[in-house]
């Protein structure tokens, strides 16, 4: 990496994506982009959300980041792809993929990210952690089958009590997370070395919304670099807040599972017979309104 203004080794990338929230996304820029310390660049793709937000983020944001407006909604992968690609050409050497519902807890944690990914040589991934409106954790996640994030959840409760099927689901795997080397951080808040994420591949464009971070992981490990979980810096993020505005609770669902059973599918070779027991249940689930 090269040496940047006050000492600091790193340009890093900031890719934010609007979807319909302008307001939201001119808020975030304002008060917590304003929060980073270090040499840094903001990139704001707008996922198809219309002529008038993207007036609205020029005038409100001109001069300060750059707007790349997309004619449709790119969805996650694709649209963080096309941010990255213009931030690395500016020369960015760290990107940093954030929600526009996220609040920076620690004013540095930007700043400290940047620093301690910088020194971890065989780390291509790093998270801070992450801690929802209800005060729960939600970064990182475990490594898990298919059977058991969606198999288990529902069928579980015919085998095993209440205590065994949270301890085999590993829900309370975040609240007790340390510091160091992880499976897979979450998706609404993490940075990467840009010349490994360009190595890779970048994000997967076959997935349209959930399940990135987990083939991000994966891709990654196939360099030979990890995710890193680090809970020294925290961020609050209001889950959905989004998200919710444009699709109902089915809808989410359902694009969840098939993010996922494409990662199980092309990264992990999971069956297809299981992936359609997985489908099945996702239905019957829907059919008895759960």
């Amino acid at each position: 990496m090269r040496p940047c203004e006050g000492g600091h080794h790193y340009m890093i990338g900031v890719v934010i994506i609007n979807f319909g929230n302008p307001e939201r996304t001119i808020r975030f820029v304002r008060e917590e982009c304003g929060k980073i310390g270090v040499p840094h660049q903001v990139v704001i793709v707008d996922n198809g959300s219309g002529a008038d937000a993207v007036e609205i983020l020029k005038k409100e944001l001109e001069g300060i980041v750059t707007i790349l407006p997309a004619n449709k909604n790119l969805g996650f992968a694709k649209a963080n792809n096309q941010g990255a690609e213009y931030a690395i050409k500016q020369g960015a050497d760290l990107l940093l993929f954030v929600n526009n519902d996220i609040v920076f807890t620690d004013a540095d944690v930007v700043d400290r990210m940047a620093a301690k990914l910088a020194e971890l040589p065989s780390t291509g991934i790093i998270g801070p952690k992450v801690v929802g409106l209800d005060g729960r954790l939600q970064s990182p996640s475990p490594k898990q089958s298919f059977a058991q994030r969606n198999l288990l959840p529902y069928w579980g409760k015919l085998i095993y009590g209440p205590r065994k099927l949270r301890e085999k689901m590993q829900l309370d795997f975040a609240e007790t997370a340390i510091e160091g080397p992880c499976s897979t951080v979450s998706g609404c808040c993490f940075m990467v070395k840009a010349s490994a994420f360009s190595e890779v591949g970048m994000l997967d464009p076959e997935t349209f919304l959930y399940g990135e971070e987990m083939i991000l992981s994966a891709r990654m490990a196939g360099v030979g670099l990890g995710a890193y979980y680090y809970p020294v810096v925290e961020v609050l993020h209001e889950h959905g807040a989004t998200t919710r505005r444009y699709y109902d609770r089915r809808r989410i669902r359902s694009m969840k599972f098939e993010s996922e059973s494409y990662y199980y599918r092309s990264y992990e070779q999971t069956p297809s017979w299981e992936i359609s027991l997985g489908r099945f249940t996702l239905w019957l689930k829907s059919l008895l309104g759960r």
